[in-house]
């Protein structure tokens, strides 16, 4: 009986997808998941902002990382920190690892 039991356990486990055992943030879901394509493009990925309002637009994420640091960006988008006396629009309401890894995620977004 322990042998069924352990070779059934075995088989569910490896049928499992990877994913399942991936605690691993995901720092472009976070991107959807916080609907940062209403203001913001990535076009190194063909993500276009959604926003019709030139007002509301946000500049393109691609390349962020030759204009500012990660720290800076998390703190801006905790609204703890400003540009030329601005904060973001829309304070971020994840938890800190989906910060870090929508940082992260965001610092790897390179021109072609």
């Amino acid at each position: 009986m322990k042998k069924l039991v352990f070779c059934i356990v075995a088989l569910v486990l490896l049928t499992l997808p990877a994913a399942a055992f991936d605690n691993h943030v995901n720092g472009k879901k976070v991107f959807e998941a916080e609907k940062c394509s209403m203001c913001h493009a990535l076009s190194n990925l063909g993500i276009e902002a959604t926003t019709k309002s030139d007002k509301l637009k946000g500049p393109d994420l691609v390349d962020v990382s030759k204009r500012y640091e990660g720290d800076w960006l998390a703190k801006y988008l905790k609204k703890e920190a400003d540009k030329d006396g601005k904060s973001h629009t829309k304070p971020f309401k994840g938890s800190d690892e989906e910060l870090q890894a929508l940082v992260d995620w965001l610092l790897e977004q390179k021109s072609e």
